[in-house]
């Protein structure tokens, strides 16, 4: 077994989206009760304002559910994203082709200048901040991490050939 040089495990955590989605939410939920207690009570509109904020409140649960675990040794890079993988995936160095740490600023994450457009598979919970990796069969992969400097690190020390 080999030795787990890097470890990070994540959440999804991005306030702006979650404040965003909880106030639309509350709103939702006010307007369905104003709905209901006015003096002509609207069924159909409480019920599509209701539905909306239980909708809401039912996508902010599910996004605090994400979890991502990554982990690197000498080997492989593991990773995981809970609920939507149901076992870790692997990608042993061997078949990588290319890596590079990506680093963005916090800010340009929220610019549109991370987004890209080849076909790469995002795992991330932290936005453009990890590693890109490219596979010996072309396909291409990035995998988010937190602490990209750790990560640096690791990468450093780790002999792949």
């Amino acid at each position: 077994m080999a030795k787990i040089n890097f470890k990070e495990k994540q959440r999804y955590d991005d306030k702006p989206v979650l404040i965003l989605l909880g106030i639309f939410g509350t709103a939702a939920a006010v307007s369905g009760v104003q709905f209901l207690l006015q003096n002509q009570q609207n069924y159909l509109r409480a019920s599509v304002a209701l539905a909306t904020a239980i909708a809401l409140g039912g996508l902010i649960w599910w996004l605090r559910s994400l979890r991502l675990k990554v982990s690197v040794s000498e080997k492989n890079i593991k990773y995981k994203l809970s609920p939507l993988h149901d076992k870790k995936r692997s990608v042993a160095w061997k078949d990588v082709e290319k890596c590079e740490i990506v680093k963005t600023p916090e800010i340009a994450q929220w610019s549109g200048g991370n987004i890209s457009f080849n076909r790469e598979k995002r795992i991330s919970l932290t936005g453009r901040n990890g590693l890109a990796l490219q596979t010996k069969e072309g396909e291409n992969l990035f995998i988010g991490v937190k602490n990209v400097d750790e990560l640096e690190k690791t990468l450093e020390r780790i002999d792949f050939a």
